[in-house]
């Protein structure tokens, strides 16, 4: 089963008779322009229907949305917040689910201009890019915004990072300020020493040597805060991203204010999502969407698909710094969250807890996975746990260079095991790999997405960008799947992952799918082992259970009778004590790789 797929992606245009790249500059970018205006004409409210149900979704094996078009409004991402603020201006934010600190929207709405106007006082312009180094707090979203509104790309860095790490982002995207946390001033303190182009350091709290305090920026008075200032929705950056590196160097990913617009409205647009709008707090039975966050803000999907999308809805954001599970289930017992978003380990972890309560999700109404393949064991194992049937299991596709979402399972009829169809105003096709012809229904080939989300491309790098968007302006995913009949798009396998076994496709997200039944293992990769004769063999990663018995052989035999011959595992079992992953869940098999032909050699 498939999820977001974060990581910047890698060419394919090694493969042979794959359509040629082109130069994507401003030929690229007037094709999402016409695409934008074009869709814009055709807006049509979202009124009773929103979902088009004609079957003839298929043109030239092109893939269309069955969603009716979703508006693209013109504002920027700062602009529409200020609008959506106004509608509920005494709810409740965010809210810090350790400490309890919190901000209603009308606050985050004032500090977020003092905020800007603090930096332009500073001397900082549009156009210059702040750096935010934050795990999951109610300040995250203050500063972007703050920074974002006064023209300042921002470029958000994991804080487990090392000080080279962040200090080679710093450098490649020419930041001018960071804003940290107490715990990481050392660390920046040495990444400013290592990047001339920083002016300023700010950090979130009390005073530090060396460090602006945020909270005595928040005293001014906002005054230089300019709510007309010049932007290009279109063209200006919000928000400048670094892909996982996990398919080659971190790059840059450009996404505009339009980009992350359209992508809110197409997850929020009726027929897509459950979501249920949030009423005016002077009203007696007022609702509130309640949204527990510990998917990291700093990722592409906790940002867009919680953060931001949560604040256009009127959501109170809990915030979690990190994963810890006490916290965590704390936090569902204390706050009753209406929707979850969840990444496979959360899904396991949550469907394998035995004191779970369950009146914590008495108002649950979604459990959205993304992130990472999720299998069926997992989820079912989940909604068993849940134990009600009226909950939405819903799962997404996308990457940062999209935005990130650009499929979602359907709230009817979805299929466990597919990650959904496309949502509005996208298009998708299924490309043969070697002539790069469109594929119809039941064939595998690359995956390739158009819509108004698809980034403007990656930062100072135009060769990536050209070797990712075609010169048609279609995103080519570098992932393989494939659609139904229904038009539900299912994964097989990342290109560069599926293990060849004779000339045989294997992939590694079914087997560990069938692993994962396996009552003593608790975590499990695959990978392909080279073999003389066969080319690879697929070997097993396994992590058990603690005080479960069970031997190599046994999980072999267990495999054996659940898959055809060239899937079992003839290139062995290992046994590990963790499977490396990212920090959004996304199995790491090229670590496991590099620890393969480290022994060979």
């Amino acid at each position: 089963m498939a999820g977001f797929r974060l990581p910047c992606l890698k060419s394919l245009a090694n493969l042979s008779g794959l359509t040629a790249r082109v130069s994507t500059g401003p030929q690229h970018l007037q094709q999402l322009q016409k695409l934008q205006n074009s869709l814009q004409s055709r807006h049509r409210s979202s009124a009773a229907s929103s979902v088009n149900l004609s079957s003839e979704r298929i043109n030239d094996n092109v893939v269309y949305s069955r969603h009716e078009d979703c508006f693209l409004h013109s504002q920027t991402v700062v602009q529409r917040f200020f609008d959506q603020a106004s509608l509920w201006p005494n709810h409740t934010a965010v809210e810090c689910g350790i400490t309890g600190r919190k901000y209603t929207y009308d606050k985050v709405r004032m500090l977020t201009r003092r905020f800007g106007s603090a930096l332009v006082r500073m001397g900082f312009k549009k156009g210059e890019v702040l750096g935010l180094v934050l795990p999951n707090l109610p300040e995250f979203p203050i500063a972007m915004l703050g920074a974002a509104g006064i023209g300042m790309p921002v470029t958000t860095v994991n804080p487990i990072y090392t000080a080279e790490e962040i200090a080679r982002q710093m450098q490649n995207s020419g930041t001018s300020v960071v804003v940290t946390f107490p715990q990481m001033a050392d660390t920046i303190r040495e990444v400013a020493s290592m990047c001339p182009s920083i002016r300023r350091l700010i950090v979130v709290g009390g005073p530090q040597e060396g460090f602006v305090s945020l909270m005595e920026m928040f005293q001014d008075s906002g005054d230089l805060f300019d709510e007309n200032i010049e932007l290009d929705p279109f063209d200006d950056m919000f928000v400048l991203p670094y892909s996982s590196g996990t398919t080659g160097l971190p790059k840059g990913v450009m996404l505009t204010h339009s980009n992350i617009c359209a992508n809110i409205q197409q997850i929020v647009h009726p027929g897509t999502a459950r979501a249920i709008p949030t009423t005016s707090s002077n009203v007696s039975d007022s609702f509130q969407e309640v949204y527990v966050c510990v998917l990291p803000f700093f990722h592409i999907y906790g940002m867009v698909g919680s953060m931001l999308t949560g604040l256009d809805h009127g959501a109170k954001l809990v915030t979690l710094p990190r994963f810890e599970s006490e916290s965590f289930l704390n936090c569902l017992n204390n706050h009753h969250p209406t929707m979850l978003q969840l990444v496979p380990p959360l899904v396991s972890f949550l469907g394998h807890r035995p004191d779970l309560k369950l009146d914590a999700f008495h108002r649950l109404h979604t459990v959205f996975c993304g992130a990472a393949p999720l299998g069926p064991a997992a989820a079912n194992k989940l909604m068993d746990r849940l134990g009600r049937r009226d909950i939405l299991m819903q799962e997404g596709y996308g990457m940062t260079e999209s935005s990130p979402v650009t499929h979602m399972s359907p709230i009817i009829n979805n299929e466990i095991g597919s990650f959904g169809e496309p949502v509005s105003r996208t298009r998708v096709k299924i490309v043969d790999l070697n002539t790069g012809e469109s594929l119809g229904p039941g064939q595998e080939g690359e995956m390739c997405v158009f819509g108004p989300q698809v980034m403007k491309g990656y930062y100072k790098n135009e060769k990536a960008t050209e070797e990712t968007i075609d010169s048609a302006g279609w995103l080519h995913t570098g992932d393989i799947a494939y659609y139904n009949e229904q038009n539900q798009f299912f994964i097989v396998d990342r290109l560069k992952e599926l293990i060849k076994v004779k000339g045989l496709q294997v992939s590694p997200s079914e087997l560990e799918d069938v692993l994962r039944r396996h009552p003593a293992i608790l975590d499990v990769a695959v990978i392909g082992v080279p073999d003389d004769i066969a080319g690879e063999l697929p070997r097993a990663y396994v992590v058990k259970k603690n005080g479960v018995s069970v031997s190599k052989e046994d999980i072999a035999e267990f495999v054996d009778v659940k898959v055809a011959p060239h899937k079992r595992l003839k290139g062995g079992v290992m046994f590990i004590d963790a499977i490396p992953k990212t920090n959004t869940g996304k199995l790491l098999r090229r670590e496991l790789k590099s620890m393969l032909l480290s022994q060979i050699s």
